[in-house]
């Protein structure tokens, strides 16, 4: 739950109902001026200003991808980016916010780091991510032709497996920042892979050595040594002699821990399948000039939408202590955060009214059909900016059955919406599908949070009375 004496402070450090309500009414900028006031969204602003630079960084290094790959490079660059963060995606996000959630309500029960906790977790994630990988580089041939429709994309699906381990590992030590809400090195990380990716594809690029196989390779070696050198300073003072022994006494807490990992597991995997479905439709539905705008588009939207990171990566260790769960203060939040967000829909529209000629500038006029599908992924982030932090509350309460079946929903709805639609309109189909299924699952949050079930039973008896 969200301190709303964090969000408007009084001096006696409480807020009383008549003052909220008499701040309903107030200006977005004499609300946006209160939120700036919080810590909470002090913490935010310092993980956003960090992870900011990181997009900018990474927005860099996808203009050198643009301008240095062809085409049918460019398309394979694209399928291979897809498998590298499509199971590690589906293992961190299933697992992590778990992790979360468990430590952070152990460390401010003990004040003890929960290293048994944090070596399962880790361990966990990779024997997971070993059997997946072990299976798919086999039969790589095969899973390339099922996912993508054709055999040459191979190459990305085995590159992206071997990539993936050091990207699952390094989200993995995030979580554990996360958790400890140690933000400044939660942002280092963020820092030290998008600043090594750009350093090698920039050399590359000058040097005119830029194919899909140079670049696949240096991204690998990046992400393995970045995964390497972060767990080496999580766990540097880990002392594995003692692990059996602490590791019985903490056996209960370890085992509620991988049960939940259960559901949220599943709630991800949905998520993540629907996120990245529109690629593997598009392969079999439609052009590779196509695939290839849509990637275009859809690295911008990641980047932008990535920023969300920097919200969750706060909400979540926050919400998930024991004295943050007054459902009252998690709606009021909510009001307020729909109330500041709102306004951020002029900028964007002002930027897809006018944004065009710099788009095509920017990444070549062979890439113009992009543009219309990055305005519809704007409408997506500001949608995403609006209603997903209700998200996070569900999890904070853990009611991770009841998001897993809005995910489930919306991937159906995905899937049927891309069937119908792409084969007549392409990537903007494919576009508009992945911003409704997003928004059914943000929506509803949002109105189970500001209309609970008592509430509107409470209201029903008045009626009948």
């Amino acid at each position: 739950m969200i301190n709303i004496s964090d969000l408007n402070p009084s001096p006696d450090g409480e807020i009383t109902l008549s003052l909220y309500k008499n701040n309903i009414f107030k200006t977005p900028y004499s609300y946006l001026k209160t939120l700036m006031s919080s810590i909470l969204v002090r913490n935010i602003s310092k993980v956003y200003s960090g992870d900011m630079l990181t997009k900018i960084i990474g927005i860099g290094t996808a203009l050198f991808l643009i301008r240095g790959l062809s085409i049918n490079d460019y398309a394979a660059y694209t399928a291979f980016f897809v498998i590298l963060t499509l199971i590690p995606g589906f293992i961190n996000n299933g697992i992590n916010p778990a992790l979360v959630r468990f430590s952070a309500e152990h460390i401010s029960s003990t004040g003890k780091r929960p290293y048994e906790l944090y070596f399962i977790s880790l361990i966990f994630q990779i024997i997971l991510y070993s059997s997946f990988c072990i299976l798919l580089i086999i039969i790589a041939d095969r899973v390339a032709l099922l996912l993508f429709g054709q055999k040459g994309f191979g190459p990305s699906l085995r590159y992206g497996l071997i990539a993936g381990l050091g990207l699952l590992v390094t989200q993995a030590c995030r979580g554990i920042y996360q958790a400890e809400e140690r933000f400044g090195h939660y942002i280092k990380t963020l820092w030290l892979r998008q600043i090594l990716s750009f350093v090698i594809i920039f050399l590359l690029f000058l040097l005119k050595q830029m194919n899909f196989r140079s670049v696949a390779k240096s991204i690998i070696v990046v992400e393995l040594s970045v995964g390497a050198i972060i767990s080496f300073f999580i766990f540097k003072d880990f002392n594995l002699k003692q692990f059996g022994v602490i590791f019985g006494k903490q056996l209960n807490f370890i085992k509620d821990f991988i049960y939940s990992t259960g559901w949220l597991m599943a709630y991800f995997l949905t998520v993540t399948i629907f996120q990245r479905l529109a690629i593997f439709m598009l392969s079999h539905l439609s052009t590779e000039t196509e695939l290839a705008n849509y990637g275009v588009a859809s690295k911008y939207y990641s980047s932008i939408s990535l920023l969300l990171a920097s919200i969750n990566a706060v909400l979540l260790p926050r919400l998930s202590k024991v004295d943050m769960q007054e459902p009252t203060r998690q709606r009021q939040f909510v009001f307020k955060w729909l109330k500041t967000m709102g306004w951020l829909i002029i900028p964007i529209a002002v930027s897809d009214i006018f944004g065009k000629s710099l788009f095509i500038w920017i990444n070549g006029i062979q890439y113009e059909r992009a543009f219309y599908i990055f305005v519809i992924f704007s409408i997506g982030i500001w949608l995403n900016l609006l209603f997903s932090p209700p998200v996070i509350i569900l999890m904070a309460r853990k009611e991770f059955k009841f998001l897993l079946m809005l995910a489930l929903g919306a991937l159906t709805l995905n899937f049927i919406g891309n069937y119908l639609l792409i084969p007549h309109w392409a990537g903007l189909a494919a576009a508009m599908m992945l911003i409704i299924s997003n928004s059914l699952i943000n929506i509803i949050a949002v109105i189970k949070i500001l209309f609970p079930k008592e509430q509107n039973l409470d209201i029903l008896q008045s009626r009948k009375y």
